[in-house]
């Protein structure tokens, strides 16, 4: 599969698990946000073609030219390396967005209008409006050198320049703005505009939640310092954890190790999407 031909103005990528009504609420959210622009949104399932297809039945028209796609190994770094080498259109701006968070009516004209002053930056993040610690993170966010992972834009052309090199993130990392970010350097602008709402909180989110923050300890602590990128992270975290004197600091970090063990690199007919409703 090679990368989308066809072009728009905005480029919208909504990360999920595939909750439908929590989709459909980021989808109208997005509707909203693109309205009387040239907007394409890409949704990479994590799962099945059966659970696509029958989320493709639910959201059909949901929001300006919904492309899904069923993706088996549905991590963030190989939904990221397949939107961005197989199924991006060409845009002037891409976004990045998950499906924890309900965007603001000027969320997409906001990034747009960042990275439109400020010609050197390549990225555009948002800003939370809600949410725990919201004001914390607003003020890191604003000191420069970061994205949120839950929204942020990057210029066309930076991921062009990416996809030409061939630049890829090492699949099964979840938390992956960490290492755009640092691929960055200055040349993330912050949107003021651009701000989003964290929608309520599913059964057993919480902890969820805490096992990911688990995880992502883990990943930033084995990344951290490396010139290079793996292919795969599983190698990685395990060298990583087995140099480490103790299982970390609570039940969740013990828990997320354990996960770790039983994960398996995936085939490469797994890290391919499988178009739904294209």
């Amino acid at each position: 599969m090679t990368a989308a031909t066809d072009a728009c103005d905005w480029s919208i990528v909504l990360f999920t698990r595939g909750e439908a009504a929590r989709l459909a609420r980021c989808l109208a959210a997005i509707r909203r946000a693109a309205e009387g622009r040239d907007a394409r949104v890409t949704v990479p399932l994590r799962g099945s073609e059966r659970e696509a297809a029958a989320l493709a039945g639910r959201l059909g028209g949901a929001a300006p030219g919904l492309r899904l796609y069923a993706l088996p190994q549905g991590d963030r770094a190989n939904a990221w390396n397949q939107y961005v080498h197989a199924l991006r259109p060409r845009a002037s701006m891409h976004v990045f967005l998950e499906d924890h968070a309900e965007i603001g009516p000027e969320a997409l004209q906001s990034l747009a209008a960042a990275l439109a002053v400020e010609p050197r930056a390549e990225a555009a993040t948002a800003l939370p409006s809600g949410g725990r610690d919201a004001a914390a993170r607003r003020a890191r966010l604003r000191r420069g050198g970061q994205l949120h992972g839950t929204l942020h834009a990057l210029r066309g052309r930076w991921v062009e320049a990416l996809a030409a090199e061939e630049m890829r993130l090492p699949v099964g990392l979840e938390r992956i703005h960490p290492v755009l970010a640092r691929r960055l350097g200055e040349r993330i602008t912050v949107a003021e505009e651009a701000s989003w709402q964290p929608l309520p909180q599913r059964l057993g989110e919480g902890w969820r939640r805490r096992l990911r923050a688990a995880r992502a300890r883990i990943e930033e602590a084995a990344l951290a310092g490396r010139e290079s990128l793996p292919e795969f992270a599983l190698p990685l975290l395990r060298d990583w954890l087995a140099r480490q004197a103790g299982p970390g600091e609570g039940f969740f970090d013990w828990l997320a190790q354990r996960r770790l063990a039983l994960e398996a690199i995936p085939s490469p007919e797994a890290l391919r999407p499988r178009p739904v409703l294209v």
